[in-house]
């Protein structure tokens, strides 16, 4: 899928995609490098790393429902930039004022709000635009080639992090992500496909709140986008009540370097790349109800190795876990993604996106709040089991409900 198609042919296509990689790849820095600055240079505890991490993603129950009406009613390319942009000078703050020795965990919240808020606005117009620019009829193909990048950045990004860390420090770090946010820009800018105007005549624009309430019928009245909502949900319940353990177990547990756990991290990313790969003929195999049960059920498994690194071979174990979280995340991302899109009318895309986002991504910030306390409660092995045997039984809702009668991708809803 990704080495042949016609999205190669597609030349801003291909621009989109080639900015969105080194994009991703710089993210993956500020996703290291944002926590080790708060562990090992500002001395936070656990609840303070949970709060850094939930504060990332606050803005998506506070904000998404709203974006995703006012994404529905312009065009979504300068929007894309003018989030890109928001975030690139966010982030230049934090080198800039560790440079003269005043950087606080104070800021580091604050920037993590405001890269939430422009990735809201990115996110949403982002995953509503690549339908009206790729097309209906390759989509799958669109999201293979767009989730191999961001696999890829996984296996390029927590390198480059640990690497950069350790040789310019946690904060000067950051620069790359920042940089990789305006070659973003510069690519997007420079696709020439005209955006068709969102405003249809067979569709007169409602107020905002009748707007939001269309999305939300979208997604409450059809059942495989219901389905979607309560999987991603549980899920993101799960994986993200763990999330700030991670980092406490492997700095503190562990005594792992920047560079070490950077690592561990790029192994995800291996196994993410080869999962992108294998999308297609997984689904075409299992299909796709089973493909989606399988996939989420065995990133929770990876999440159950992590704490067997205190028994044997610490870093052996931690690499070996991230791969299989990574091939079965990627496998999962590009299928649940392509099922949601073919299944809503574009008119609605920002709306679908932003509804759901309200939920899982709303569901992060309080998992990732939670995890941080539970943590240092009960440990941070611990709490990445408990995430990881919620991760699991969230494929249930998939075995129990209409996404595991799934053979293949559904039409688009009566809309």
């Amino acid at each position: 899928m990704l080495g042949g198609g016609r999205l190669w042919r597609h030349a801003d296509f291909v621009k989109l995609w080639a900015g969105q990689t080194i994009s991703v790849v710089g993210s993956q820095v500020t996703v290291l490098a944002l926590p080790t600055i708060a562990i090992l240079m500002l001395h936070a505890t656990a609840a303070q790393v949970g709060l850094l991490a939930s504060l990332e993603r606050l803005a998506f129950p506070v904000l998404a429902l709203f974006a995703g009406v006012w994404i529905d009613r312009v065009r979504r390319r300068p929007l894309m930039i003018v989030a890109d942009a928001l975030r690139a000078a966010a982030l230049l703050s934090i080198p800039l004022v560790a440079a003269i020795g005043l950087l606080t965990l104070l800021q580091l919240y604050a920037v993590a709000a405001i890269v939430g808020v422009g990735t809201v606005v990115f996110d949403i117009a982002y995953l509503a635009y690549v339908p009206t620019l790729a097309g209906r009829a390759d989509l799958l193909e669109a999201n293979t080639k767009l989730e191999v990048s961001h696999s890829g950045s996984y296996l390029a990004g927590p390198a480059l992090a640990g690497g950069l860390i350790q040789l310019v420090g946690a904060a000067q770090a950051i620069l790359a992500d920042a940089l990789s946010f305006l070659v973003s820009i510069a690519t997007i800018a420079w696709i020439r496909q005209t955006e068709p105007s969102p405003r249809l005549e067979s569709h007169p624009r409602l107020g905002v709140l009748a707007e939001i309430r269309e999305g939300l019928r979208l997604v409450f009245g059809n059942r495989i986008l219901r389905s979607m909502a309560l999987l991603l949900t549980v899920g993101a319940v799960g994986f993200h009540l763990a999330e700030p353990a991670f980092y406490l177990f492997a700095y503190r547990n562990l005594g792992l370097s920047p560079g070490a756990l950077g690592l561990v991290f790029a192994a995800g990313g291996v196994g993410a790349v080869i999962g992108a790969f294998m999308v297609g003929t997984v689904t075409r195999h299992l299909g796709l109800g089973t493909t989606l049960a399988i996939t989420i059920a065995g990133v929770g498994a990876g999440f159950l190795i992590w704490p067997l690194a205190l028994l044997v071979l610490p870093l052996a174990t931690l690499v070996g876990a991230e791969f299989l979280v990574g091939v079965c995340d990627s496998i999962y991302n590009v299928s649940q993604v392509s099922l949601r899109q073919s299944v809503t009318p574009d008119r609605l895309q920002g709306r679908m996106t932003a509804t759901l986002r309200t939920m899982f991504w709303g569901a992060w910030p309080l998992a990732n709040l939670a995890g941080g306390i539970l943590a240092g409660a009960v440990g941070a092995p611990l709490t990445i089991v408990i995430g990881g045997l919620i991760g699991m039984a969230s494929a249930l809702i998939v075995v129990f409900g209409p996404l595991g009668q799934l053979r293949e991708q559904p039409d688009v809803a009566g809309w």
